[in-house]
C-alpha cells in the first residue's frame, strides 16, 4: 500500500473514533477503560484489515475470533465440544467463511485459525501452519450443497496423515497400498440418510469408473445425524503412470446427478515435508 493511503486511511481511522472516546473518556463507570481498550482494539483491526498495520496482538487477535465467530454464530460450550474435521481448524474456518457467509480477508483467516488452534488445541503438527494449509488445500474437496447435502473430501495421503500428526492412521487405513478418502457430509435441517458410501462411490481414471473397496468405515456421527465422516478405499494399482488426473464420484445422494471432485497428478507437496 502506498504511504498517502496509508496516511489516509490511518487518519479516517482515527478520526472515526475519537468522538467515542471523547465520550468515554468523560462518562462515568468503572468499565471505562476496559470499554476504551475495546475501542482501541477495534481500530487496531481496522487498521490491520486495510494493511496499515501488519500484525495483531494475541489480545487483538481474540477481539477478531469474538467478531467473527463467537458472538455472531455459537458460544464458547461449542467450540470446545468441537468434533474436528480432518483438516482441524483450517477446514472450519474456512466453511464458516464460505458456507456460512462471515465475512473474513485471508489475513484474518490466518490469525482466527491460529487462534483457535493455540487456545483450543488439536494434534499438533511438527510442520510449520504454511505448509500444513498448503498440504490441505492440494487435497481437500468440497461442493456448494446439493439437496441440503454438503460434501467435503480429503484425500488422505500418508503425506497428508504425517503433516496431521496422525502417522498411525498410515497403518489403520493401509493407506500405503490404498487410496484412502474421508468424505465428511453434513445438513442444515433435517437429518441425513444412511448412504452406503462405498456402494454409491466411483474412481474415475482415463475414462473408466472403478467401484470403491467393498465396506466403508464410519469415523463419526452426531447424535442428531446432521453430520457423518467415513472412510472409502480404493486400491492404489488403479492409477497408470500416465494418468494425468482422477476423479471421484458420489453418486445418487440427495440428487441425480453425479457429484465429481477432481484432483490433478502428480500432486507436488511443498518443500519441507
Amino acid at each position: 500500500m502506498k504511504p498517502f493511503k496509508k496516511i489516509l486511511i490511518t487518519s479516517i481511522i482515527i478520526l472515526a473514533i475519537s468522538i467515542p472516546a471523547v465520550f468515554l473518556v468523560k462518562s462515568e463507570g468503572s468499565g471505562i477503560k476496559d470499554d476504551i481498550d475495546y475501542l482501541y482494539s477495534l481500530t487496531r483491526l481496522l487498521m490491520f484489515r486495510y494493511s496499515v498495520i501488519d500484525k495483531l496482538s494475541e489480545k487483538e487477535a481474540a477481539v477478531l475470533y469474538q467478531q467473527k465467530c463467537y458472538r455472531k454464530c455459537h458460544g464458547e460450550e461449542v467450540i470446545r465440544a468441537a468434533v474436528l474435521p480432518p483438516a482441524g481448524w483450517i477446514q472450519v474456518v474456512d466453511k464458516m467463511r464460505m458456507e456460512k457467509g462471515v465475512k473474513m480477508s485471508g489475513k484474518e483467516v490466518d490469525v482466527i485459525t491460529n487462534y483457535l488452534k493455540e487456545t483450543y488445541p488439536v494434534l499438533q503438527s511438527t510442520l510449520p501452519y504454511k505448509i500444513v494449509k498448503q498440504i490441505h488445500r492440494l487435497l481437500w474437496r468440497n461442493d456448494i450443497g446439493y439437496g441440503d447435502v454438503y460434501a467435503d473430501i480429503i484425500y488422505a495421503t500418508p503425506q497428508y496423515l504425517k503433516s496431521i500428526s496422525a502417522p498411525e492412521l498410515i497403518k489403520k487405513y493401509d493407506a500405503e497400498n490404498n487410496m484412502v478418502f474421508i468424505i465428511s457430509l453434513n445438513v442444515h435441517d433435517g437429518r441425513l440418510e444412511h448412504y452406503s458410501l462405498d456402494e454409491m462411490t466411483f474412481l474415475r481414471v482415463n475414462n473408466k469408473e472403478y467401484p470403491a473397496n467393498k465396506g466403508w468405515e464410519l469415523r463419526f456421527e452426531t447424535g442428531d445425524n446432521h453430520h457423518r465422516e467415513g472412510i472409502v478405499k480404493f486400491k492404489k494399482d488403479i492409477i497408470t503412470e500416465n494418468a494425468e488426473y482422477f476423479e471421484l464420484i458420489i453418486r445418487n445422494m440427495a440428487v441425480h446427478h453425479d457429484r465429481v471432485f477432481r484432483w490433478d497428478l502428480p500432486i507436488v507437496y511443498p518443500e519441507g515435508i
